[in-house]
């Protein structure tokens, strides 16, 4: 554990010796921390204890400005914002599904969870509704990007009442994506797809096939 301490101690004095902590924003910090393997449990609290201690710079501060100002940028592009509708669902054995509101394989994005996966875990169905959510956001925010907008509106439509829906929400607004959730319990179009055998890739579909009308 003190070797964590030293470890934290000279990398923000060697940062100091070539930046000027004080002007770093959170992503500065946190891209210059991954860069630095800084970032795991243990060792970036006393990294961040050490900004504060050596520069008086408040890492948790610089968050929330910088969440305050992303939340602020998209309740600004929210009155325009495109609306991208798409349904969620998984299935604890591994296998997820995205689609669109349409009932055919062109809006479909199914499959397996990646060996990999940072959220599911074989057998639990909670992690797997989690993960599969995470995958619209995913999705939506790749509508974004193809559309080449500020921000889009996320309706999602899942059936589990489980999902952690402020946690996706932030997730959701660091991609530039303002979500609103509904609880599906019946009739979720995801959870057929969920059980197609085979696969479907995001890349097939047509992403402006994903944007709907109100």
């Amino acid at each position: 554990m003190s070797d964590e301490w030293d470890k934290a101690e000279s990398a923000v004095r060697t940062l100091g010796s070539t930046r000027t902590v004080e002007d770093l924003t959170a992503p500065d910090l946190r891209t210059w921390a991954a860069q630095n393997n800084l970032m795991t449990r243990t060792q970036w609290p006393k990294v961040k204890r050490e900004l504060h201690k050596q520069f008086d710079v408040d890492y948790d501060a610089l968050r929330e400005h910088e969440q305050r100002e992303r939340a602020d940028k998209l309740a600004a592009a929210a009155a325009t914002a495109p609306l991208v509708s798409l349904s969620s669902a998984g299935d604890e054995r591994g296998s997820f599904a995205v689609v669109g509101d349409a009932d055919a394989s062109d809006v479909a994005w199914y499959g397996t969870f990646h060996k990999e996966d940072r959220i599911f875990r074989p057998g639990d169905q909670h992690s797997a509704d989690e993960a599969s959510a995470g995958k619209a956001v995913f999705l939506a925010a790749k509508v974004r990007e193809h559309l080449g907008v500020d921000a889009v509106r996320l309706h999602l439509r899942v059936s589990s009442e489980r999902i952690e829906g402020v946690k996706l929400a932030d997730l959701a607004a660091k991609k530039q994506v303002i979500l609103d959730l509904e609880v599906v319990p019946n009739g979720n179009l995801a959870e057929q797809w969920c059980l197609e055998p085979g696969f479907g890739e995001w890349r097939a579909i047509r992403l402006s096939d994903l944007v709907v009308t109100e």
